[in-house]
């Protein structure tokens, strides 16, 4: 990885070509599946950017074990199925979604904390690849500071433009929401209302994500239940999380 990496990411002018450019050069150094999730202090209002969407199908981001047990220290973790045996502490909700993951390509990798000082989020990097344990260890585990270090100047840098009002929106375009069929009656800004509920943001969050008034972001989510045939937040949840939207 050449210094020149470093300067694209940092002078990044846009969230679309800072994502870009960090798949492009994790790739580089033998890191395809990337995982970019944080929540805030409460461990809710999760951004998450990944080029592995499949994975939270299913399952909410906040429910992703990479926050609950990789991210009480800043020390880097071996990830993926083909690491459970060390990891016995895992409940088996947890070990099931380590083991989905797998069906979807991410068998070995390494969980990277960080959170700027000041900053009221945290969460971090999940990177992974297909290989096996003895082939990641060999070729990829080695480098795992100097892909910290690379994670960091991303994750300072996401930080920076997402703070700002265009930023913001670009980011919020960039995050990501799984696609069903049953969701095709709802508008564009209703999906996006669903889905973020069903990631455990209050009304007034998703309305401050989506840059719109919580009365405006209400009528849009009672537009939705009535759509949907659901009286409440906690019908419209169960059906995300039930793949039935």
């Amino acid at each position: 990885m050449t210094l020149d990496r470093f300067d694209k990411i940092e002078t990044a002018e846009n969230v679309g070509d800072l994502w870009q450019t960090t798949l492009e050069t994790l790739q580089s150094m033998g890191l395809p599946l990337v995982i970019y999730l944080t929540v805030d202090r409460d461990g809710r209002a999760p951004q998450l950017m990944t080029n592995l969407k499949a994975i939270y199908d299913l399952s909410a981001p906040t429910n992703d074990p990479f926050l609950k047990h990789c991210c009480s220290s800043y020390r880097i973790t071996r990830t993926g199925a083909g690491f459970l045996d060390e990891h016995g502490y895992l409940g088996p909700s947890a070990r099931a979604f380590i083991e989905d993951a797998a069906t979807h390509g991410f068998r070995a990798g390494m969980a990277l904390p960080m959170r700027l000082t000041g900053s009221d989020r945290y969460g971090g990097f999940n990177l992974g690849t297909g290989l096996s344990p003895e082939a990641f260890l060999s070729d990829v585990w080695p480098e795992r500071e100097r892909i910290r270090f690379l994670c960091l100047i991303v994750h300072r840098r996401m930080e920076e433009l997402a703070a700002t009002p265009r930023g913001a929106r670009e980011f919020r375009d960039l995050l990501i929401a799984p696609h069903h069929e049953h969701l095709d009656q709802l508008s564009p800004r209703e999906k996006e209302m669903m889905y973020l509920l069903a990631r455990g943001l209050s009304r007034k969050e998703v309305a401050r994500l989506c840059g719109i008034s919580p009365n405006t972001a209400s009528d849009y989510i009672k537009s939705a239940y009535r759509k949907l045939g659901v009286r409440n937040r906690v019908e419209a949840v169960q059906m995300v999380h039930n793949g039935e939207i």
